[in-house]
């Protein structure tokens, strides 16, 4: 199991763990003498939590912005709990988006106009501070009102100690300094404590932003002291320059990104193993490919290849099958995984993957002819009749 999925086993281990025990002691004590009835009770914990949860997203993400002015950025778009806010032409636009994080996500752009490099250190960090604000208020209310001979006034009490409960919760989550399902503040904190990573920090935002906006032609600064954010800075380099075919030139940045292995998450390591042995299996002769891959190849790593569910790691499994193992089996199970992998995509990265994946199919049936029906599973940009299509698919395959 690697380290970043134990981190993240543990992480909600803890956060399970302190919701129980503030559940068995404090909201136990107080239900025999709230004056509540058993089932009310609970709807007035419901009501708390989702209280909590509503009150702490806001508040983070009103901490992100006020983080994000001071360390002279410009706020490029704001999701609270899936409700985007953004601009557009110079207009405020409302909409439902999916966002990378527990509760929300505040994305960001240095200011180009900004006298010194942008400092992303408030931005990460005025979540606590306000955090801390709101339970100092709400803990001193609860210290003063909690035992109130008033139940009414009581009870609120308890109340806003729920929900300051639940927002420590969420900051607890968002302080874990591991890669977890979601990036979180803790995890960029530990990132940005090495200046090569806030320069590179900032290089991302911008490139990210870029390519958002339509400009497949970036150009994108390359870290050769790599650690895991130079490294996926490399990486979004690596999607450009496959774009282009320009293949040797990705294969040397991939070299430069695997120098670095012992300061990568192994999740970045594996991906940058896949890209480059993709590369070798795709873009090389048979003969070369094959050497490469006797030479080079540790099969502990494609083993772990095959059970990643990404797009770069799928399709280099796909070549694996076809062209070196020969198993029709182990490729059919790969292609299975592709329309989940391909939904999780990136939008920016979806055209290129399309591309990539669609040419390793095309490969794999041209060395292995019987094989032909797999080019039935070639990805298609997403038209209205593609569900149904996608649908028909699996019927047949079933049958």
């Amino acid at each position: 199991m690697k380290k970043e999925d134990v981190a993240g086993i543990i992480a909600y281990l803890l956060i399970v763990g302190i919701a129980l025990v503030f559940c068995f002691t404090v909201l136990r004590e107080h239900s025999s003498s709230s004056g509540i009835d058993g089932i009310a009770y609970w709807g007035y914990i419901v009501g708390a939590i989702f209280s909590g949860i509503l009150f702490n997203a806001i508040l983070f993400e009103l901490a992100h912005i006020a983080g994000a002015k001071i360390g002279r950025y410009e706020i490029i778009s704001v999701n609270i709990l899936g409700l985007l806010f953004f601009k557009s032409d110079g207009e405020r636009h409302i909409k439902f988006s999916t966002f990378d994080g527990l509760t929300g996500e505040t994305k960001i752009l240095p200011k180009a106009d900004a006298e010194k490099m942008p400092n992303p250190r408030p931005y990460l960090l005025f979540g606590s501070l306000f955090f801390a604000i709101e339970a100092a208020i709400i803990v001193t209310f609860f210290s003063i009102f909690g035992t109130s001979k008033d139940q009414t006034i009581s009870n609120i009490a308890y109340f806003l100690l729920t929900m300051v409960v639940v927002g420590g919760i969420i900051l607890l989550y968002n302080l874990i300094p591991f890669r977890l399902d979601s990036i979180t503040d803790g995890y960029r904190l530990t990132m940005v404590s090495n200046p090569k990573n806030k320069e590179a920090f900032n290089e991302l935002l911008r490139v990210e932003y870029e390519i958002s906006q339509g400009n497949s032609n970036v150009e994108i600064k390359t870290f050769e002291n790599i650690t895991n954010f130079t490294a996926d800075l490399n990486l979004n380099k690596v999607y450009i320059l496959l774009d282009k075919r320009e293949f040797e030139e990705a294969d040397k940045l991939l070299d430069i990104i695997l120098t670095g292995k012992d300061e990568l998450t192994h999740r970045t390591y594996l991906r940058a193993v896949a890209q480059k042995l993709f590369i070798h299996l795709l873009f090389k002769s048979p003969e070369e490919a094959k050497e490469y891959y006797d030479n080079n190849v540790d099969l502990r790593v494609v083993r772990e290849i095959s059970q990643d569910d990404s797009m770069p790691s799928i399709r280099t499994y796909i070549l694996v099958c076809g062209l070196i193992d020969k198993s029709y089996s182990e490729a059919a199970r790969a292609i299975d995984k592709v329309p989940g992998a391909y939904r999780r995509t990136p939008k920016k990265r979806r055209e290129v993957e399309m591309s990539l994946y669609n040419e390793a199919l095309t490969r794999v049936v041209e060395y292995n002819p019987k094989w032909s029906n797999f080019l039935e599973y070639k990805l298609e940009v997403e038209t209205k009749g593609k569900e149904k299509k996608e649908e028909t698919k699996e019927e047949n395959k079933e049958n």
